[in-house]
């Protein structure tokens, strides 16, 4: 991974989910990044960040979300690691998307934002902590 790396560390706490906003607009600034990559970096960042508070974390126990990005000509790599409890989003089947909303099962639709919107998607277990590698290949200046 060429370029610089830049990290935010969160705790488990919802009221996180503005810094980390503010946080990917100033990279996203200094890097020169579109708007509509920022926007699904966002919501990526968003979906993910919050699953884990929601769901990951056991609540009134302190736990750290560390995001790292990279950027080089070509591609966005982000990280999410946390200490929560041993969970693959990847791992969750696809929701029919066809399906009418009556249909369909609840939940889901996040995890498969995140697969469209990024290229290249893997996690892994390490140390008690859950590793999700994300790629975006391509991506534009403003």
């Amino acid at each position: 991974m060429s370029g610089e790396c830049q990290q935010i560390e969160l705790t488990n706490n919802l009221e996180e989910l503005a810094r980390l906003e503010a946080w990917l607009a100033s990279w996203a600034e200094q890097m020169s990044v579109d708007s509509k990559t920022l926007f699904q970096l966002n919501l990526v960042c968003d979906e993910l960040v919050t699953n884990t508070i929601l769901y990951g974390c056991q609540s009134g126990v302190a736990h750290t979300i560390r995001i790292s990005i990279w950027v080089s000509v070509n591609n966005i790599e982000l990280t999410i690691m946390d200490d929560g409890m041993a969970f693959d989003p990847l791992s969750l089947p696809s929701p029919d998307v066809r399906a009418s909303v009556e249909e369909r099962r609840i939940g889901g639709l996040g995890i498969h934002f995140v697969r469209e919107s990024m290229d290249e998607a893997t996690y892994e277990r390490v140390d008690n902590l859950n590793i999700l590698h994300l790629k975006r290949i391509g991506w534009k200046t403003r």
